[in-house]
């Protein structure tokens, strides 16, 4: 089905855009505006109830509890699965519907990383630290360092991880409003008295939504096959 096609189907039939989890980012994203014309956003637990077999396109941001429930549904109905949550299954899937793992949603977040990776051979003889900040609750694999370290040629097991409030808002510099919902990268080039440094701050749930609310647009508007899997970056 090429795009043209989806777009009238699409104006038809509206697609329901279902999110799957219960913490903060699935939460912003349910009562979120993504204002996309002919799409119903409702959580995986009410487009359950319904039963549905039409296709849709599910975004799965939870710490995987419902995580085989919404690949069944995939498989059944080859709808568009899209990944936001880091360390489970589904990155190493062979699927048979259209997989789109995202290790950020953040636009601006993204294209550093792709630049880092771009510039990465560049700095392999040096030293570099990486350093990832999140909220306290986070137990989930850093999955942006991750790829920030991937693109440094840097081994994960150096990335220091920083989930301390006190460290957090003394010292790095997180506003106190957003210590529960914050995302901050510093990476660190070179050492003693030559060093370059590069940090990114993403403060609440804002910059996400716009992220997937441009994702679910290219999806909506780009045929994609039933076993493509695109890393979103």
């Amino acid at each position: 089905m090429n795009s043209h096609l989806f777009c009238i189907f699409a104006e038809k039939h509206p697609m329901d855009i279902v999110v799957v989890g219960a913490g903060k980012l699935a939460q912003a994203i349910i009562n979120s505006d993504l204002s996309l014309e002919n799409c119903n956003v409702i959580q995986w637990e009410l487009f359950n109830e319904k039963e549905g077999s039409a296709r849709a396109i599910l975004v799965h941001a939870g710490s995987g509890r419902q995580l085989d429930e919404a690949i069944e549904f995939c498989r059944r109905t080859k709808s568009v699965f899209i990944e936001l949550s880091t360390g489970l299954k589904t990155e190493h899937l062979s699927p048979d519907f259209p997989l789109i793992i995202c290790p950020n949603t953040s636009i601006l977040l993204l294209k550093t990383i792709k630049l880092l990776s771009l510039a990465g051979p560049y700095f392999s003889t040096e030293k570099i630290r990486i350093i990832e900040s999140h909220q306290e609750s986070k137990t989930s694999a850093p999955g942006t360092a991750y790829k920030i370290a991937e693109a440094l040629n840097v081994p994960l097991g150096e990335i220091e991880s920083v989930r301390n409030s006190d460290v957090q808002l003394n010292q790095i510099g997180i506003p106190k409003e957003f210590l529960d919902r914050h995302a901050y990268h510093k990476i660190i080039v070179g050492q003693g008295s030559e060093q370059i440094s590069i940090e990114t701050k993403v403060l609440g749930h804002d910059s996400y939504v716009s992220g997937i609310r441009r994702i679910i647009g290219a999806v909506l508007n780009n045929s994609l096959r039933k076993n493509d899997i695109l890393l979103w970056i």
